[in-house]
């Protein structure tokens, strides 16, 4: 044992064909232990750094992981034009009209993965709904008032509160001048 360093000298685990024993407040009390032929001991050891994000997971929705194309924000909507990579949904933009996959749970770095949740309550302190739906805006903003220029329009969800939003995507309609 004198390669490892203790890192708690109070935090002890001995090994052996038997099931593991923990010993604890070892420097209060004196504790003997017999134990087999080999013996390991086992010194306390350190956290780990954290590991990669796992996938999304909402109670009563349906989420997704995706690859950002481009720097995105938390709470806006996002297409994806390859089916691999999302960038913002945006009502005056046809291309944006089929396949818009959801909303972002938070930000994202470009070519980092991103959580989408699709469907199901999505909680967010800097909303001020008032009832009624909410749809696709402009550069992903999810918004209760269709911009003018929209080309198209996609309700997206309703609002259950100031700063609730049930989501629930809606077929695209598409608008004529």
């Amino acid at each position: 044992m004198s390669d490892a360093e203790q890192i708690e000298p109070w935090a002890v685990a001995v090994e052996s064909d038997m099931p593991p024993l923990v010993l604890e407040q070892i420097n209060e009390y004196a504790v003997t232990v017999t134990a087999g032929a080999e013996l390991l001991v086992v010194t306390a050891g350190e956290q780990g750094p954290p590991g990669p994000q796992g996938n999304p997971g909402p109670a009563g929705g349906s989420a997704l992981q995706k690859v950002a194309a481009v720097p995105l924000s938390g709470h806006r909507l996002v297409f994806s034009p390859d089916g691999v990579a999302v960038d913002y949904a945006d009502c005056g933009a046809l291309d944006s009209r089929s396949n818009t996959l959801g909303l972002t749970l938070g930000a994202a770095d470009a070519g980092a993965p991103v959580n989408i949740q699709r469907s199901g309550e999505v909680m967010f302190e800097g909303w001020a709904w008032s009832s009624g739906p909410v749809f696709l805006g402009h550069a992903g903003q999810v918004t209760q008032s269709l911009p003018q220029d929209a080309a198209f329009s996609l309700v997206v969800g309703f609002a259950m509160n100031a700063t609730t939003l049930f989501l629930d995507m809606g077929v695209a309609i598409t608008l004529e001048a």
